[in-house]
């Protein structure tokens, strides 16, 4: 009898999930690496993000040529080094913003999963006053309401108080969806055998948190913080197109798109260009979660093909 030397066949879940993670992968490393070598594309081109590189017998925006590969804006400041820079400013505030998320939300939930009772009670009902009203609003509220970060007792130590109020704001509030994620595995996890015996051993609470129940939970934590970072950079662009976000002349990426509305049938350059860097972050983040949370799922992991 022949033996089968055929290759066993692929699950289309799986291929999926890798082509979502690889692409997921490359698109925020292509970011990350424009975000690192922002400073030294400034000093390679001769000029950086503030500084008008147009002549000054030439009206501004102009398009795209040789020396300016995506244009100039409307004050005459070349488009390619400001996204490069604005990535800075995308990634840092969505990275800090959820890195805030959770340290806030890992503790609540996990205090609430395994204490239980009472505690469980009100901490949960905190979480569902946080839902009751939309993020990115609640956000702009807050934004609104501070009107001149520079000034504020605080915020003005920070090198850039107009970004350092946003992550803040935006860590403040993207916990609760954390919270739940970490209660709602803990009391799955609590009930199990291995943890059941930690316990009956004597293995104190916070032990039994540490060393048991928490790193059991990382793998939903994962997923949540990564499409939590892309949902933060939207959030931040959104903000600072509105305003209240970065404050010019900062190179944000939403402050961009405001600056070039008014030229968009003309001169459309001026705000596409910053309109599809954050497309294609906030992209890259969502198949880079959605690659992962399928690898980490057992039931989509052995789908068959």
């Amino acid at each position: 009898m022949t033996p089968d030397t055929s290759r066993p066949a692929v699950s289309p879940f799986r291929s999926r999930s890798w082509f979502s993670l690889s692409l997921g992968i490359i698109i925020v490393a292509v970011f990350v690496l424009c975000a690192a070598l922002a400073p030294a594309l400034s000093r390679w081109v001769g000029y950086g993000p503030f500084d008008q590189v147009t002549p000054r017998s030439v009206i501004p925006p102009t398009p795209p040529d040789r020396d300016h590969p995506l244009g100039t804006d409307s004050l005459g400041r070349d488009l390619l080094v400001r996204l490069a820079h604005g990535a800075r400013i995308s990634l840092a505030v969505g990275v800090l913003a959820e890195i805030m998320a959770l340290l806030i939300g890992v503790g609540v939930g996990a205090l609430a999963g395994y204490a239980g009772g009472r505690a469980d009670a009100l901490l949960m009902r905190l979480t569902d006053l946080v839902f009751a009203f939309p993020a990115p609003l609640l956000a702009l509220a807050v934004l609104a309401a501070v009107p001149d970060p520079e000034s504020a007792a605080i915020l003005k130590h920070l090198p850039q108080p107009s970004v350092g109020v946003v992550f803040l704001v935006l860590g403040c509030i993207g916990w609760a969806g954390i919270a739940r994620l970490v209660r709602a595995e803990f009391l799955k996890i609590r009930e199990l055998e291995f943890a059941q015996a930690a316990r009956a051993i004597g293995a104190r609470g916070a032990r039994v948190v540490a060393r048991h129940l928490l790193p059991n939970t990382l793998g939903p934590l994962v997923v949540a913080a990564t499409l939590g970072v892309g949902g933060n950079i939207l959030v931040e662009a959104w903000l600072s197109f509105l305003g209240v976000g970065a404050r010019p002349p900062l190179p944000s990426w939403g402050t961009m798109v405001t600056e070039g509305q008014a030229y968009f049938l003309a001169r459309p350059w001026v705000c596409v260009a910053p309109g599809l860097a954050i497309f294609a972050v906030v992209l890259g983040f969502n198949l880079l979660g959605d690659g992962v949370g399928a690898l980490l799922d057992p039931r989509r992991r052995s789908a068959p093909a």
